[in-house]
Order: C-alpha cells, then structure tokens, then sequence
C-alpha cells in the first residue's frame, strides 16, 4: 500500500475518534442540561447522597423564623430521605420583618409582605404542631408543645417571639412593639391613627438603634412632614452608636439620620415607659408622645430553662456552624442565637448556613459555606423611595437602591411562596 494512502487511512481514523468524543461530550451536556431543568422546573432530587443508606430521623423546627422558612423551602425543592419533619409554631402567617418601615408607611401591600407558614410546611412535608413549645429537654431530646411530647435526633430554634425587654414597665401599655412580626399591619394602623388627628408637633421615640430602628425612624421622619403639626424623631439606645447589626452601613446611615433631623440618646438605657415619656437608666424621661419598641426578638425561655449554654439575654450560645457549642444536636438561627463573636457571621445568612448544617447531619454533600464569600449589599429604606446602599468600596443614597430593595424584598417573600 503506497505510503501516501497509508497515512490517509490513519488521519480518517484519528479524526474519528475525535468525532465519536465529541457526540459523547455533547451527550453528556444535553443530559446534564436536561436534568437541571427537570430540577428547576419541579423536579425534586434527593437531599442526601444516594450511597448512603437512610436512617429515619426526626428534625424538629421550634419556631417559624426566616431561617426556618428557608429550610422549609430547601425541602420541599429537595426530595428528604429518612427524615421526618416536624415545625413547632404558633403563627400560620408571617410577615417579613425587613419589610417593617414599608408597611408602616404604606410602601407593601399586606399580601406582598405576607408568607403562609402552613402552606410552606405541607408543600416541605412537615408535621405542624400548632402550639407553643414550652419545655424542653435537651438531654433526653424531648420538646413538650401544648398537650404533645415530641422526641427529636436534631433540632432548631429560631422563634419569633415579642420584642425584647418587651415585659419592663409600661412597654404593653403605652408603646407600640414591632415584635412579633405577624403583627405588623395592626402595627401600621395604629401609627397612621396616632398621627391622623391633630396639629400639634408629635414626639415620636424609637426604642432600639438596628436596622429595623434606623428604617422607620427614617419613615416616620417622613410621615411627620406630612403632617400640619410636623413632629421629631428620637433613637435611644445603650449602644454608643446605631447599627450594631450592619457596622458597614453605620457612619453613612448616622450622617444621613442627621441631615434629615433625627435625634439620638445614646448610651442610655429605656428601662420604662410611662404616659408621657420614656424611662431612662440615667433618671431621666424623655418626653414622647409615640413610642415604637424596636429592640428586636427576645428568645423562648425554654433556652434558659434547658440549662444548655445562653448569654444574658438568653440566646443560645453557637458556634460557626449555628449548632450548640456544648456538642448537643441543637441548633438555632435569628434572635434566638448568640454566635461567637470570632465567627463574624452576617445574620442574613443563617438560613443557607442551617441548611448546609442539615445536609451534613443527613450524609448528603454540602457546600463548604463556611468559607469566605461575598457580603451581600447593605441596603437601608429611606422612607422617601431612595436606600442607603454599602458594598465594599461602595457608598451612596440612591432611588435605584431602593428600587433593589423593594425589588429584593418582594422577591424573597415570593420565593418562599412558591416554594
């Protein structure tokens, strides 16, 4: 066979060896392709790894907080091999707690705001025990709620209870609270009705400096310029600054609480509040004609009168991974958890940090999230349409921050809607 020809037949060969592992790579993708939209379309794959042979578990949820609705989602997305599920809540609906100073001046509807806690649990395919869970045993793992005693492997807490220090003098009856967050709407109301009537200057104190105290002071600030009477707005806290929660947005949120006429009482306790005014750790009363209670959530007694490890507010002490750091099979997210201080664990990642917990305790793969990722923005409504945005270098007020923020808001109530 002449040389040429030889060399021919070997080319012809080669390339179609090439060919035949192109249409096998291109197969592959179209499988690969085909099945994640099988999974975005509804389709439910299993949660833990299919080479691990499933022991039947049981989670218990203590409390409908954003984490646990998060976790909700994940499994009702997730097919769940050997768990059993049971959430532990006294609130068939929720309202989402970073859409408070919307609700207050009238920037949400009720229903964009609203998420239902028994349609998101059936769809995960929870057992819900309506009731309030009021012992618990860590070291025989059982959690006593109404007239049942439930026995768990794992458990979380991440209740929404009411406001914290929500039980000093005179909180119940002359301040209005902002916990717990399934009654925001009344909350709304009765802030419209105090500020309807009359001409006179209102004096409106706002108990609690985080983020959900700088939001409505800034929309009520607002609300009060509509008014014939005009008013002034006061943040008091113990802290020497507003912001513990987002220490990134501090300075620029501060400078712009003051320009539009904010007034602060730092390093002061409420410690009352009376008819007419607030009690405060140095003797004195602030006057005030409104009272919003804005310390965010206090956590369940049973934290405390479990014996396991709590701070002085009686949060359960956490470690990086939200789990009890006594090595208990507990875990707990939101108000109810006091992370170590080393772990700098930004709040809004509880949820993903709880479910990659789970996924673990099940054998499935998990994500490694406790690695370094990117923060996500912070955005803080102004109350005038506009948001206080900070990301890494970046600082502004602008209205397309507060366009992402409705936008993200709405979104995030959405997506636990649907599931």
């Amino acid at each position: 066979m002449p040389e040429w020809k030889s060399q021919c037949d070997g080319g012809k060969r080669a390339a179609g060896g090439r060919h035949q592992r192109c249409q096998q790579c291109g197969r592959r993708i179209r499988r690969l392709v085909a099945s994640r939209r099988v999974r975005r379309r509804g389709g439910a794959g299993p949660l833990t790894a299919p080479t691990v042979e499933p022991r039947l578990r049981r989670l218990v949820l203590l409390g409908a907080g954003r984490a646990h609705l998060q976790l909700l989602r994940a499994f009702s997305r997730r097919l769940v091999r050997g768990l059993d599920l049971v959430l532990v809540s006294t609130e068939r609906l929720q309202f989402d707690a970073a859409m408070t100073s919307g609700i207050i001046r009238g920037a949400y509807d009720e229903s964009e705001a609203r998420i239902d806690v028994a349609a998101l649990a059936e769809r995960a395919g929870a057992r819900v025990v309506f009731a309030r869970a009021d012992r618990f045993e860590p070291q025989t793992h059982v959690v006593h709620a109404g007239s049942e005693r439930i026995t768990f492997d794992l458990c979380s807490i991440d209740e929404v209870g009411g406001s914290l220090d929500g039980e000093l003098p005179g909180v119940a009856e002359h301040a209005i609270a902002l916990r717990p967050a399934s009654g925001l709407p009344a909350v709304g109301r009765a802030i419209e009705a105090r500020l309807a009537d009359g001409s006179d200057p209102v004096r409106c104190t706002i108990v609690g400096g985080g983020s959900t105290g700088v939001e409505c002071a800034f929309a009520l600030q607002r609300l009060l310029r509509a008014r014939a009477g005009r008013g002034v707005v006061t943040i008091v806290d113990a802290a020497p600054h507003v912001l513990d929660d987002l220490a990134s947005c501090r300075e620029l949120a501060h400078r712009a609480l003051e320009r539009v006429g904010v007034c602060f009482v730092f390093g002061a306790r409420a410690v009352g509040v009376r008819a007419d005014g607030v009690q405060l750790s140095s003797g004195a009363t602030l006057p005030s004609d409104l009272v919003l209670w804005a310390t965010g959530g206090a956590p369940p007694r049973l934290i405390v009168e479990s014996g396991l490890g709590h701070d002085p507010q009686g949060r359960l002490l956490v470690d990086a991974r939200l789990r009890a750091r006594s090595g208990a099979p507990i875990w707990a997210a939101g108000d109810c958890a006091s992370v170590e201080a080393a772990a700098s664990i930004d709040p809004r990642r509880h949820g993903e940090l709880l479910e990659d917990e789970i996924r673990r305790q099940l054998g499935a793969r998990h994500r490694h999230l406790s690695a370094l990722r990117v923060r996500p923005p912070c955005l803080l409504d102004t109350g005038d349409g506009q948001a206080l945005v900070r990301w890494g270098p970046v600082a502004a007020r602008s209205r397309l921050g507060g366009w992402l923020k409705r936008r993200l808001d709405r979104r995030s109530v959405a997506r636990l809607a649907d599931g």
